[in-house]
């Protein structure tokens, strides 16, 4: 087994996976993905219990396999509010248990994960820096999603992240297969942020459903047996998701009040922002003109014009669309469409 990987290192990779030249464009799922993260309260209060869900798909060509999804929480209001102070306190947390962690910290598995904040986790932090800015809290939740088994990385003299994807002869496996990341939860005493909502898909011009939206979609992988009474049809391109294709207009459908004013910029500031808020597109197959839209301005406001166009691929069959949500407070939406190429 090789040397265990500073956590750091393992969130690059999972952060840069598909940004260079040389890589596959990010929208494209040929490997396993993370593509979301959502949680029950992304504003929560002292002692409340979040739940958190997992939006993964595993592109890779050994598909369908199987993969171990994993969780731990345990780490609140870390110096300078950085994931990386977290090494820290699971550093000085004394012996691990059980589980592989220091007390205090809880680890989770499966596709969804609930822990509660501590009732003093805002008392417990420093005010803040700027006297305007009203009292919080933070708290950090780190998971993993492993096409192999998860298992205690080799020992090391420095803490790293206390998880480790092994394939069956014991190899320690890479990006393609291993991805891990982390999810900030902020609390307040009188401040809420809601999940975007999503409502449906529309696709060329004719609105949909969804094939599932937020939790319908987790632990529910796409359908396999599809026909155009079901789903929405498009016919083959030989130039497989190139922008020589023929255009298909997509967009999730977004209730325009998902766009909610930063109240904390009001009472702090006396200034009415919106959330920033922006859309994500990936395809199994095909490909797409914009990876990013903008879907909410700070200042301007809603951007009615934040769908993208689809490419479709040259071979016939099933695939799927997913658009992911995301506002600048730590809200999460998405919805998928299954689609059959023709």
């Amino acid at each position: 087994m090789n040397a265990r990987v500073p956590l750091a290192l393992v969130l690059l990779a999972a952060a840069t996976a598909g940004c260079g030249a040389e890589f596959d464009p990010p929208h494209e799922l040929k490997t396993l993905r993370i593509l979301a993260v959502q949680k029950t309260e992304p504003y929560a209060k002292p002692g409340e219990e979040v739940e958190l869900s997992m939006l993964w798909h595993d592109g890779s060509p050994r598909a369908p396999r199987p993969v171990e999804v994993a969780w731990f929480s345990g780490c609140f209001n870390p110096p300078g509010d950085l994931y990386q102070g977290c090494f820290a306190q699971l550093a000085q947390g004394g012996s691990p248990g059980p589980s592989g962690l220091p007390p205090g910290f809880q680890l989770g598995t499966g596709d969804t994960f609930k822990f509660t904040l501590p009732a003093d986790v805002i008392s417990a932090r420093p005010p803040p820096a700027d006297p305007k800015q009203p009292p919080y809290g933070l708290a950090y939740v780190f998971f993993a999603a492993c096409a192999g088994k998860l298992g205690p990385p080799p020992e090391s003299g420095s803490f790293a992240f206390p998880l480790a994807c092994y394939d069956p002869n014991g190899k320690t496996l890479g990006s393609d297969d291993f991805v891990a990341g982390y999810s900030g939860i902020y609390a307040f005493d009188s401040y809420r942020n809601q999940n975007p909502i999503v409502t449906g898909f529309r696709i060329d011009g004719r609105d949909t459903a969804g094939s599932c939206i937020d939790g319908a979609c987790v632990g529910n992988p796409p359908a396999e047996n599809l026909d155009c009474a079901s789903v929405p049809c498009i016919s083959a391109c030989a130039d497989d998701g190139d922008e020589s294709c023929p255009d298909i207009s997509i967009q999730p459908l977004v209730d325009a009040s998902s766009a909610e004013v930063d109240q904390i910029s009001v009472d702090a500031y006396g200034k009415t922002y919106g959330e920033q808020m922006w859309i994500r597109y990936y395809v199994t197959r095909g490909g797409v003109k914009s990876d990013a839209r903008l879907l909410n301005d700070a200042q301007a406001g809603w951007n009615s014009d934040y769908g993208t166009k689809l490419y479709a691929p040259k071979k016939p069959g099933p695939m799927s669309i997913w658009a992911v949500v995301h506002d600048n407070r730590g809200g999460v939406g998405w919805v998928r469409q299954e689609v059959l190429v023709q």
